[in-house]
């Protein structure tokens, strides 16, 4: 019977010994680690989003490659835009969607989504975009514009491909994880091309 209570006991201690240790280790790490606030944003006018520089406020740079209108026919033609996404960070982002519309003289002309938002773990990923660290993705779409009342009066200058500045609106989703933490989110975005 000594014996057992003896082994009980040591059994006791052990557990109690190696518990105080990971308690104290883990509290004296949660003292070191260092807080920054966030870096404010800037503002840019130009065809590139700029954003703050903290690692979870800079998830992506979005920026405009081009945007082309080719015509189809009198009253048909295809405009195409072309994104540019930046990861300036350590760790791959996932690029989900983009979702935007595109103005001229504060009109709306087209409107479009790249990629597809990511609602869970079981959702396919064939839509979605890695960037990798200090990576850059292409990403293109095109959409069909129709001749209408709304944009009569810049169809011709629209179909030959002479608007002198595009103004483009929208929202980016992504999604990131690190060492033991995921993050995401929606992220708004202004810009004009050229």
């Amino acid at each position: 019977m000594n014996k057992r209570k003896i082994i009980y006991i040591s059994s006791a201690v052990a557990i109690a010994v190696v518990a105080g240790v990971s308690y104290w280790g883990f509290a004296s790490n949660n003292e070191n680690v260092e807080r920054q606030a966030p870096t404010p944003t800037a503002q840019n006018p130009s065809n590139t989003e700029i954003q703050s520089t903290g690692q979870t406020d800079n998830p992506i740079v979005i920026s405009i490659k081009n945007v082309t209108v080719e015509p189809i026919d009198s009253s048909h033609s295809n405009l195409q835009i072309t994104f540019d996404a930046h990861n300036p960070n350590r760790g791959t982002i996932i690029l989900e969607s983009i979702q935007y519309k595109v103005l001229v003289n504060n009109s709306e002309i087209a409107s479009g989504e790249i990629g597809e938002r990511l609602e869970g773990f079981l959702e396919s990923q064939d839509n979605v975009f890695p960037v990798i660290a200090s990576g850059n993705v292409t990403l293109k779409d095109t959409d069909l514009l129709a001749r209408n009342s709304e944009n009569s009066g810049i169809w011709d200058r629209l179909s030959m491909n002479q608007i002198e500045s595009y103004q483009v609106n929208g929202t980016y989703s992504f999604s990131q994880t690190s060492t033991l933490q995921a993050s995401g989110g929606d992220r708004p975005f202004t810009l004009s091309f050229p």
